[in-house]
């Protein structure tokens, strides 16, 4: 399976012997940083039921991306998603790229870097800095949130 934006093969979930990508089903690509979460690899139940409640908004609506899913090569759309945070606040709105017809979706880097503050030091090492991002995404997954 190849990265939708740079071509590299992406890592699968199982080869980073770290539970937060098996059970969100993470495939990451090493050049870009990008994860592509997909709800069939994800080992969470509740990973899952989220990814397959959000794909229902990438059915029918949001824009054709310049992406072809890794998992299926549809075209996939992208659509804005606001997380909502524990003190009732909301985060800017991402671009989130979704596949239409499985339940795949794809994060720029910078899209989940843009949620969270400097990553420090973290952010000079990329496998420092993609395990930050993986956690980010497994805590992502249980905020409430809305596409618009």
């Amino acid at each position: 399976m190849r990265c939708p934006r740079d071509q590299n093969i992406l890592i699968d979930p199982d080869s980073a012997q770290l539970s937060v990508f098996a059970d969100n089903g993470l495939h990451r690509c090493e050049k870009c940083q990008g994860m592509l979460l997909n709800a069939e690899a994800a080992q969470s139940a509740i990973a899952r039921e989220m990814l397959d409640q959000m794909h229902e908004a990438f059915t029918d609506e949001g824009s054709e991306a310049a992406l072809d899913c890794p998992i299926c090569d549809s075209k996939m759309r992208v659509r804005s998603i606001v997380f909502s945070k524990p003190d009732g606040s909301n985060t800017e709105p991402i671009e989130l790229d979704g596949c239409p017809t499985c339940s795949s979706f794809w994060f720029d880097a910078g899209e989940l870097q843009s949620l969270v503050p400097p990553l420090g030091s973290a952010g000079e090492d990329p496998e420092e800095r993609t395990m930050a991002l993986a956690f980010l995404v497994q805590m992502l997954m249980l905020l409430p949130h809305r596409i618009v």
